[in-house]
């Protein structure tokens, strides 16, 4: 069993030429790859041809049980101003959790408009998700995402869990050593078996001596994701594989910490 909790529906290389294709190609992309379930992040600028937002992926989605949602405030555009908006879809369970893209937006985590998220997912036992690190071709939007930002929130909502996707690449020593001591603090994998981000980050094995050293201090707080369709699934399967894991521990990479973490129903078919 594999759960996918980095997904986005795009136009990707060109690889559909509508959404609804798109959508349709990641169908068969799970069902080749045995992905059983997937955590869909939506757009968080509205309206867009390229990927989805939150209503397109909505409607795309439909009555399938095994997807799932998260939520992508506008912290730039309306501040908190979607508090309301986001409170009524996390109790109605339409979405899972929230994910934040400092980096992708010139904002910190620690932001004072990102707050009254924090405090409501706190509130809710709702993970947020921080996107980190550089953009491919990008260098200096990491000053957003620097974990050192991340670790204040996780210290401030102590009962906040706090998911860290990307692994702020290429700093992965960086990112382990900040974070290591802080106990609400989780790691996602997306995008650590591109190949931009393997070569930039040191390579195969230092990614692979990052996550065993991450996994071992958290076995239970490490979540496989693949940021497709940018990145392959087949190559991020292949890198857990690759950590020589006992069987226990790679099933709560695969699925079983994603379900914990995000309270999801897996329907089995």
């Amino acid at each position: 069993m594999i759960i996918d909790s980095h997904v986005h529906i795009s136009i990707y290389n060109k690889n559909a030429v509508s959404l609804e294709e798109a959508f349709e190609l990641f169908l068969k992309v799970m069902e080749k790859n045995g992905i059983i379930s997937a955590i869909i992040i939506p757009d968080n600028i509205e309206g867009g041809d390229g990927i989805a937002d939150l209503d397109k992926a909505i409607e795309l989605i439909g009555q399938r049980e095994n997807l799932f949602l998260l939520g992508s405030p506008q912290i730039i555009q309306r501040g908190s101003n979607e508090l309301g908006k986001y409170q009524r879809l996390l109790k109605e369970e339409k979405i899972k959790g929230l994910k934040f893209f400092p980096g992708h937006d010139p904002y910190f985590p620690t932001d004072e408009r990102c707050l009254p998220y924090y405090e409501l997912c706190e509130k809710l036992d709702i993970p947020v998700l921080f996107h980190t690190g550089e953009n491919s071709g990008d260098s200096e939007c990491a000053k957003w995402n620097d974990p050192k930002h991340i670790v204040q929130i996780a210290k401030k909502y102590l009962k906040l869990k706090v998911i860290i996707t990307h692994y702020y690449w290429p700093k992965l020593d960086y990112c382990y050593e900040i974070t290591k001591d802080v106990s609400n603090i989780y790691f996602e994998l997306a995008a650590l078996a591109d190949k931009e981000v393997v070569e930039k980050s040191g390579g195969i094995e230092k990614i692979r001596e990052i996550l065993r050293k991450t996994i071992f201090d958290r076995p239970a707080k490490v979540i496989f994701g693949t940021d497709w369709p940018m990145c392959e699934i087949e190559n991020h399967i292949e890198l857990v594989k690759s950590l020589g894991l006992s069987k226990e521990i790679e099933e709560k990479v695969f699925y079983k910490n994603s379900i914990n973490v995000y309270k999801l129903d897996i329907v089995k078919h």
